[in-house]
């Protein structure tokens, strides 16, 4: 209080408030509003700028660390005094009154210089709240900032970037633009066949009518892919359920399921899948690993004929504490679907080779080039029409013992 006192002029603000300002946005030096209000970081005490400054001057003259002229804890000058912007914009915001005499203007202490009573009027209108304009908008502020505001308000019309001549809230600006203006150039109907242009939609279908050569094309490449696509759809699925087979069978006895038979021979005449690799499997836990081939049109002597099938013996995970060459037993069947096995009349055939050779010698690559089995398994006569075939699905058991 005392140096407060000394201070021949006030640091804080001496204007006539309208209200009492509070306690706590006085300074503690000048007892005055606080002027450009700092708070130091250690103790938290507010101070106008120049009367903390004055008091850290004194301080030195007379040979003293920086501190708080309230609790006396060390500050450090650089470190330990910050703006309290928040603090001064309310202290901004209070109202008083013409310091001159005679005016009877009052009005936020920010605008003190501006004590002209047009300008005070305009400033006051200016602080008016209001509702913005726009249906649907619910934004409220101060009429100075209706201007700011409308250039982001999502409910202001703005004009078509076309130049259709709509005018349209800004927030359904993109839907205009992309599905209604008569201006806005829109995609080809035939855009997911691959059509690139973009057209005015009064053009449609003048460029669909002009185009119509190009666009049948693109429907035939279209379907081409996506048939092509299916069928190596089919293919992995096939696949994925022979792999399925393998990890599930290391018992000796693989069955392996063809569905779509009718379809697998006929692209197997014209060359376009004349062998179906079945996936790899064992012949018992720690046993041998192999496959099966199967020519739905034959190879060799049975070429065009008959159905051939095979066994390839494959390099596997025990292969050094197994016997080579490989001596077991073989046995192809094809299963008559039926649902009482004293009925049915298969077809099987086995091999049997005890000599050492190609086929049945250790691996040294990832499958031996030569497998073992019957160019002339079964004739696709006595295949399609002794009831072998049953919802276009075959059935063909691997038994090795």
């Amino acid at each position: 209080m005392a140096e407060a006192q000394t201070n021949p002029l006030p640091s804080g603000y001496d204007d006539k408030f309208v209200d009492v300002v509070e306690d706590d946005l006085l300074c503690p030096i000048c007892q005055l509003p606080l002027k450009e209000a700092v708070q130091t970081g250690e103790c938290g005490h507010r101070f106008c700028r120049r009367c903390l400054e004055q008091h850290f001057m004194r301080q030195e003259r007379d040979g003293q660390e920086p501190k708080c002229p309230l609790d006396n804890i060390v500050l450090n000058r650089d470190k330990d005094i910050f703006p309290d912007k928040a603090t001064q914009r309310k202290i901004l915001s209070f109202i008083i009154h013409c310091p001159r005499d005679g005016c009877q203007w009052t009005g936020e202490l920010r605008a003190k210089e501006d004590v002209f009573p047009d300008k005070a009027t305009r400033r006051k209108i200016f602080s008016f709240v209001i509702h913005c304009p726009r249906d649907g908008c619910q934004w409220t502020g101060e009429l100075r900032a209706k201007e700011d505001h409308e250039n982001d308000c999502q409910r202001f019309p703005v004009n078509c970037p076309n130049g259709c001549g709509e005018s349209i809230p800004r927030e359904e600006m993109c839907l205009h633009t992309e599905d209604k203006c008569p201006l806005a150039p829109l995609p080809c109907p035939y855009a997911d066949m691959g059509c690139t242009k973009k057209v005015l939609q009064d053009d449609i279908d003048s460029h669909v009518e002009s185009e119509m050569r190009l666009h049948l094309d693109l429907a035939c490449v279209k379907l081409r892919d996506t048939e092509e696509g299916l069928r190596n759809t089919k293919q992995l699925v096939k696949k994925l359920e022979e792999r399925i087979d393998a990890l599930e069978n290391k018992t000796g006895v693989f069955l392996r399921k063809i569905r779509g038979f009718d379809e697998i021979l006929q692209q197997a005449k014209t060359g376009y899948e004349d062998e179906i690799k079945s996936a790899p499997f064992y012949t018992s836990e720690f046993g041998y690993k192999v496959r099966m081939s199967l020519n739905p049109n034959g190879v060799g002597k049975g070429e065009n004929t008959h159905l051939s099938i095979f066994i390839y013996i494959m390099k596997g995970d025990y292969d050094s504490i197994l016997q080579w060459p490989f001596r077991k037993r073989v046995t192809f069947t094809l299963i008559e679907p039926k649902e009482n096995p004293e009925d049915r009349n298969n077809i099987s055939s086995i091999v049997v080779n005890l000599n050492e050779d190609e086929w049945n010698a250790k691996p040294r690559t990832e499958e031996n080039s030569v497998g073992w089995g019957f160019s002339k398994f079964v004739s696709h006569d006595k295949l399609m029409k002794s009831g072998y075939i049953l919802d276009d699905t075959i059935f063909i058991e691997a038994r090795i013992v």
